[in-house]
């Protein structure tokens, strides 16, 4: 089997984004008088959406109202904030460069807010010509479901046995699962070596450059 596409998760994978999410929302929760929260709980929080990110930290029981008020000025704040400052992971970028240089296709699928998806790719990772980028689209549905997958996979004309997906939460292993690819955890990012084991990750990594010392085994 040679792979000729790999899919990534953004956040916790491409992006070392906990920092800006921790500010963000933490000045939020401040602003509206609610408790803010601290690092390793918003490690726990993410990867399921923006909307389920502000659900979680807010006390239990806040509306409807409230959750998607606090998540409108999240947005804001967001890009505010600067995006262009947050960080790839070390190792990133080498990585990308290996693949471009071997021709094969990279994609993003991430559950972060469509426009803001791109925003991030744009100015973080602008000088990488990506196949597809796909966030969170109203009627859409969010990892775990395996649609993404199955829509890039279109779009590269790459068939999914010669497909990798790379993420660091169990969303992301069980979308690949769900999707019948071959799936990658990695373990710089935000989810739980655990977690991905008991998913049953094909491989895990500690940096970025392993996944190129894996596509040569395959």
């Amino acid at each position: 089997m040679k792979i000729k596409s790999v899919i990534f998760d953004m956040d916790g994978t491409l992006l070392d984004t906990l920092d800006i999410i921790v500010i963000c929302n933490n000045q939020i929760l401040k602003k509206h008088g609610f408790p803010q929260r601290e690092r390793e709980e918003y490690r726990k929080f993410v990867g399921d959406g923006m909307k389920t990110l502000i659900q979680r930290a807010l006390p239990e029981g806040a509306g409807e109202k409230t959750v998607l008020r606090l998540m409108r000025e999240l947005l804001e704040l967001y890009h505010e904030t600067g995006v262009g400052a947050i960080p790839p992971y070390e190792g990133i970028t080498e990585m990308l460069d290996e693949l471009v240089k071997r021709n094969i296709k990279i994609s993003i699928l991430t559950n972060k807010e469509h426009k803001y998806a791109l925003l991030n790719t744009k100015t973080i990772l602008g000088k990488y010509s990506f196949e597809a980028v796909i966030g969170d689209r109203k009627g859409k549905p969010l990892k775990p479901a395996p649609d993404g997958l199955f829509e890039i996979s279109g779009i590269t004309g790459v068939p999914l046995n010669e497909t990798v997906f790379v993420g660091d939460m169990k969303a992301d292993i069980l979308t690949g699962k769900n999707a019948g690819v071959t799936t990658v955890g990695c373990l710089w990012g935000f989810g739980q070596k655990e977690d991905l084991e008991k998913l049953g990750a094909d491989i895990l990594i500690n940096h970025p450059m392993e996944l190129i010392t894996f596509l040569d085994l395959n």
